[in-house]
């Protein structure tokens, strides 16, 4: 029986699968990015494990939050350098591809059930019309997706590390805040979980608001930018919900960003833990209104599909998906 391998290596985390040749999961596992130094130690304590330890593995991919050149990749987050063909011949693969974490959840997509997508603006769909992709997590993914023989050709990009624009005189005491900690500021520096944390510490001081003191804690003792979105969503403070806001109509300005690049009349879909966390928020939140504000295009943007991606684990979907598609 063969087996295909995929993983989705994240700054944050690593998710990893092992299934067969008919799409059964044999194992899945997630792990803490930061408790390895490089890539194959992860990779070698996952495949020790006792389920897996005998299996020969036919063909891998990996998904990497990070530019891929050829056969080599890096995470932008993770001092981390990639090798397909090191990895191959030191765990005995036959085949081993390499691919962008946002090509792979591009590529999920066609593996998702009605019920994990969601439509935030209806649009006017166009067939023969190209997608795009876009997902705030550890780091701001964006790929584009253009119709090619019944199916779709994937385009990653790095189109998170464009600059930030400020929309309004909030954002541009933003920007200044930020520019001088860190020289350059992308949208990813804004629209991530550092940046809702940024955006969050920022407000305090603009506003001159006297920090709460269980937020502060559990952003301490646990993840900081979920605990501020759980904070906002529970009502329990108010400048977490500003701070939630905040993030949510940059996010929705970027968004508008790429659509105006690619046009996307089949659907711009936004993925990522974020959105999918904080649904209700991205429904009736100001990602819509930042969207579609865009001057002499606002009349163009409703015309757009939106659609919010509900499960987590669409880039391993994309990465198991191809893992079979490369085998030798």
């Amino acid at each position: 029986m063969k087996h295909y391998l995929a993983a989705d290596l994240g700054g944050t985390k690593i998710l990893f699968q092992i299934s067969t040749e008919q799409g059964n999961v044999v194992m899945e596992k997630e792990v803490v990015s930061e408790k390895f130094t490089s890539f194959d130690m992860a990779l070698a304590a996952f495949l020790a494990e006792d389920e897996i330890k005998d299996l020969f593995i036919d063909s891998a991919c990996f998904a990497v939050a990070g530019p891929v050149s050829g056969r080599d990749a890096s995470i932008t987050n993770l001092p981390w350098q990639i090798n397909a063909d090191q990895l191959a011949e030191q765990f005995s693969i036959k085949h081993v591809h390499l691919c962008n974490d946002f090509a792979a959840v591009a590529h999920g997509i066609s593996c998702l059930a009605a019920d994990e997508i969601i439509t935030l603006q209806q649009g006017e769909p166009a067939e023969g019309a190209p997608r795009a992709v876009i997902g705030a997590g550890t780091g701001l993914g964006q790929a584009i997706m253009l119709p090619e023989n019944d199916s779709w050709r994937v385009l990653a990009t790095e189109g998170g590390h464009t600059d930030f624009a400020p929309t309004d005189s909030l954002q541009i005491a933003l920007l200044e805040h930020v520019l001088e900690r860190f020289g350059h500021i992308s949208y990813e520096r804004m629209v991530s979980g550092v940046g809702l944390v940024t955006i969050y510490e920022f407000l305090l001081i603009h506003q001159s608001h006297e920090e709460n003191a269980a937020l502060r804690q559990a952003m301490i003792s646990g993840d900081a930018a979920a605990s501020i979105s759980q904070f906002a969503l529970e009502k329990q403070d108010a400048i977490a919900e500003q701070a939630l806001d905040l993030f949510i109509k940059i996010y929705g300005a970027q968004a508008g960003n790429l659509a105006l690049t690619v046009l996307p009349m089949a659907g711009l879909y936004i993925a990522g833990g974020i959105a999918a966390k904080n649904v209700q928020r991205f429904i009736d939140g100001p990602f819509l209104p930042a969207f579609t504000a865009k001057g002499k295009m606002a009349k163009l943007m409703p015309k757009i599909p939106v659609r919010l991606i509900l499960q987590p684990k669409v880039g391993l979907l994309g990465a198991g998906l191809l893992a079979r598609q490369y085998q030798v």
